[in-house]
């Protein structure tokens, strides 16, 4: 089975390719080959990381042992903090 890892970061947009390995990525995810069909289920994000994010930084570390990674498409879901409503939320422990 091939596998796609795919690393998330939340980082400064003044890093670049290179300083890649020295940030510690929000997530990592690794695909699988149902993941990559035409119709695939959500894949879920740490919440906690991602909660105020201007921007999102995509790295395919491995791409399968192909040279070339093409994205056919990326549907990102979520809300502005502006559009929450903080009542909704309920006190943990």
């Amino acid at each position: 089975a091939t596998h796609n890892a795919i690393i998330i970061n939340i980082i400064n947009t003044n890093t670049g390719l290179k300083d890649i390995e020295d940030v510690d990525p929000a997530q990592t995810i690794t695909l699988t080959a149902a993941d990559l069909q035409d119709v695939s289920d959500a894949i879920d994000l740490y919440y906690v990381k991602f909660q105020r994010v201007k921007s999102l930084t995509f790295f395919i570390e491995d791409n399968a042992g192909a040279d070339i990674t093409a994205i056919g498409g990326l549907q990102i879901m979520g809300r502005t903090v502006a559009t929450t409503n903080m009542n909704d939320f309920k006190k943990q422990g």
